[in-house]
């Protein structure tokens, strides 16, 4: 008797167990909360023909085709250390980039993304890479029409102007304009001379010829030279990015040094005389009719400026004369990769011909 209640009551018990945590009890006889938790092994990072390349930013990804100042602030707060007046100076700050890749940003330890802007990704270092980066391609063309600019510095009179440049306090000029030099009212309010040799080409310099450092025009590097009309009242303002800066088709590597193919001529004319200091499109006749960058070169046909010119008249047709009949190379002007050129271009055979 005493047998049988003691399994009742332990029956009962078990019963009432099974009753409170029936889950603990599974097929089989093991439990629960013997069992250790599965694994799962971490999704690898796509690596197929649709996966993304967070490591690499580029302006024609359809989401990034938004207003320029969805992103950018203009001027950034770093504008005027670096520029010395109110620009873009550097890259957008997190908040415009979380919005659309907070799980990239908090990826791992050391999100790939951060790689866009920064040197290390580390909490403990915040330094950004250079803006623009040199080492990266560009993604933008510029949309500048020389004809428009042109039409409008010889609509103003030289007084104002000179006055005007003197004056103004949004942009300083890169390069301070010396007391005895004379500055003309036209491409050189934007295209000073460069005061840093050139940088050599990968071969060398052809001949062993450096050009002098001021051979060369430099072209505006930044905003400086655009802003002093177009900050805010002349149209595209500093706002509308895209009214200058279009995507381009494939991202490039502009060329580090100008192509000249008259490497020896001085815009002072060398020595003691400065026959060539005049207005530039006295001889540059080709940029003045240009409504785009695109295919703009330098270049000054020879036929009529040089060719009908007292001092390179002369010259110029003996020089032709000595090349057609032999293998004289011209090196007044050229170095021998381009003085030994044949056939001479058009230009030279008009200046010739005297047509």
């Amino acid at each position: 008797m005493k047998r049988y209640i003691i399994a009742s009551l332990l029956l009962g018990l078990a019963a009432v167990i099974v009753l409170v945590n029936p889950q603990r009890f599974l097929r089989g006889g093991d439990t629960q909360g013997q069992k250790r938790p599965v694994r799962r092994p971490a999704t690898p990072a796509p690596t197929g023909p649709g996966a993304k390349d967070y490591s690499k930013f580029s302006h024609a990804t359809k989401e990034h085709t938004e207003g320029c100042k969805t992103c950018h602030k203009i001027p950034t707060a770093n504008s005027q250390k670096v520029r010395a007046f109110p620009d873009v100076a550097d890259f957008p700050d997190h908040e415009a980039c979380v919005r659309c890749h907070r799980s990239q940003f908090f990826k791992g330890a050391q999100p790939v993304i951060c790689t866009v802007c920064h040197t290390k990704v580390s909490a403990k270092d915040d330094t950004r890479l250079a803006f623009r980066n040199p080492a990266r391609f560009q993604q933008f063309k510029i949309r500048f029409p020389h004809d428009k600019h042109q039409d409008v510095i010889a609509s103003l009179q030289r007084g104002s102007r000179v006055g005007w440049l003197r004056e103004r306090s949004l942009v300083k000029s890169a390069h301070a304009i010396a007391d005895n030099k004379t500055r003309y009212n036209n491409c050189e309010i934007c295209h000073d001379a460069a005061t840093k040799p050139a940088v050599a080409p990968a071969p060398g310099w052809t001949d062993s010829y450096a050009p002098p450092v001021d051979t060369f025009k430099l072209s505006p590097g930044n905003h400086a030279s655009c802003f002093n009309c177009h900050w805010s009242k002349q149209k595209p303002t500093a706002d509308d990015c895209a009214g200058c800066h279009t995507n381009a088709p494939t991202p490039f590597t502009p060329r580090s040094v100008p192509m000249r193919i008259s490497m020896k001529f001085r815009h002072d004319g060398g020595g003691e005389k400065k026959n060539h200091l005049a207005e530039c499109t006295t001889c540059h006749i080709n940029i003045t009719k240009s409504g785009t960058l695109e295919g703009l070169t330098a270049d000054v046909p020879i036929y009529p400026s040089c060719a009908t010119s007292s001092c390179h008249g002369p010259v110029l047709a003996e020089e032709m004369s000595k090349f057609n009949k032999g293998n004289f190379k011209c090196s007044k002007c050229h170095t021998s990769d381009v003085g030994g050129r044949k056939p001479s271009t058009n230009s030279h055979e008009q200046a010739l011909l005297g047509q």
